[in-house]
């Protein structure tokens, strides 16, 4: 079987491993990426807590204001 053959064994693995890390790190310095996602979880479950409260006087400025903060 050529995958498990003794002399392209190593290169495969050293591939693998650059594609992963390289993968990792893409995902992870980008502003959207893993880090961005939670991010953006944070901000969604704060604007669903505060939907139920009835505050007229902050409407749409406040919804505006949190999203800036956040972006």
């Amino acid at each position: 079987m050529p995958q498990l053959d003794k002399f392209t064994y190593f290169s495969q693995f050293f591939w693998l491993c650059l594609f992963f890390f390289t993968f990792y790190i893409f995902i992870c310095n980008d502003g959207d990426g893993v880090l961005g996602i939670s991010r953006i979880l944070k901000l969604r479950n704060q604007l669903l807590s505060h939907r139920g409260e009835d505050h007229p006087e902050q409407g749409p400025q406040q919804f505006g204001r949190s999203l800036e903060k956040r972006f």
